[in-house]
């Protein structure tokens, strides 16, 4: 009886030392979504790069995206991914704070984290994968806003909600290099439309109505800035109001394109979940995420094989590459 014992003791150590070919962890990918909102079509396109890199590794990737853009639907997400034995979050945060709890519950029980898009504070994730640098981002609304603006006048900004980490950061470098550079820009409203186009519609509308020298609207959000775009086009305001932030090209195209002094500028937004998951899998491994680490991204990037460890505004981050500015003249040279 003893030997059975000792034989069986000694398989179960063999096989808690053993190793799939996911690397360190031991276990296969399985890697939950977690959005700010599920029906975004700017998420909808990330996890088209999401499920890309999925089906690359041989990964199981499920979109878990709320129906409501607020912390506490996020935090039910995560909990049930984690109850589920989803063992990689890959999560675009709707507050920078109140998910923090619910993340480290989930690392504490050997899930790895990683954010994207929008960050949370650093103990509530293993590295942040970011579009380009926040103060880069910040530099780029400013020069697009005085640009569309004519280099002077009153604008309005249209952001999400007002806890959403990443257009709160964005907006402040925003003012701080108008400041700086543009000192004839003036920002005479924040309104916010909380990625909902009904919302975001009605904003527009209120800003126009209370501000109406204003001219210019930016909105560093794909649904603000489709909102804004699309009421001005069928008002009074066309032609006088100009619209600018960040959004999808096939979203905005009509509005480049029908004279109503609309821009938007993104990054590729579907590469950027697909170095999403490249990066988890590297964390999920065993890789390091400090200053200074490299880490490779899969054969399908669309962008750099290998990227650096930076320091973020809040922490380690790993930056996705520049954005393009959509105009009349290129904008039909993308889709998505």
């Amino acid at each position: 009886m003893k030997k059975v014992l000792s034989v069986l003791a000694a398989a179960v150590l063999l096989a808690g030392c053993s190793s799939s070919s996911d690397g360190g962890s031991g276990d296969a990918l399985k890697i939950a979504h977690i959005p700010k909102l599920g029906t975004i079509g700017y998420f909808q396109a990330a996890d088209k790069g999401v499920q890309r890199a999925c089906a690359e590794l041989g990964a199981e990737c499920a979109y878990k995206g709320p129906t409501e853009i607020t912390a506490a639907a996020q935090v039910k997400e995560i909990n049930a991914a984690v109850q589920a034995g989803y063992n990689v979050l890959i999560v675009a945060a709707n507050d920078k704070d109140a998910l923090v709890p619910a993340l480290k519950d989930a690392m504490d029980k050997g899930v790895t984290v990683v954010t994207y898009d929008s960050d949370v504070a650093q103990d509530g994730r293993s590295v942040f994968v970011n579009q380009a640098s926040s103060e880069g981002i910040g530099q780029a609304l400013a020069k697009s806003a005085s640009d569309i603006a004519g280099g002077a006048g009153d604008i309005a900004i249209l952001s999400t909600t007002p806890d959403a980490t990443n257009q709160n950061v964005w907006i402040d470098f925003m003012k701080k290099e108008l400041a700086a550079k543009y000192p004839n820009v003036k920002v005479v409203a924040t309104a916010y439309g909380l990625d909902k186009p009904e919302e975001s519609t009605t904003e527009t509308q209120g800003l126009i109505q209370k501000y109406p020298k204003i001219k210019a609207i930016v909105a560093p959000t794909s649904v603000g800035i489709v909102a804004a775009a699309k009421y001005v086009s069928g008002s009074a305001a066309k032609g006088k109001v100009a619209v600018t932030g960040l959004g999808l090209p096939n979203d905005m195209k009509t509005y480049i394109k029908d004279g109503s002094n609309a821009q938007a500028s993104l990054w590729d937004v579907e590469n950027f979940g697909y170095v999403a998951v490249y990066v988890a899998k590297h964390v999920r491994d065993g890789g390091a995420v400090a200053v200074g680490d490299k880490v490779g991204s899969g054969p399908g990037d669309k962008g750099d094989a290998e990227r650096t460890v930076t320091a973020g505004a809040v922490g380690n981050e790993i930056i996705l590459g520049p954005a393009t500015v959509f105009t009349k003249e290129n904008v039909d040279q993308f889709d998505f």
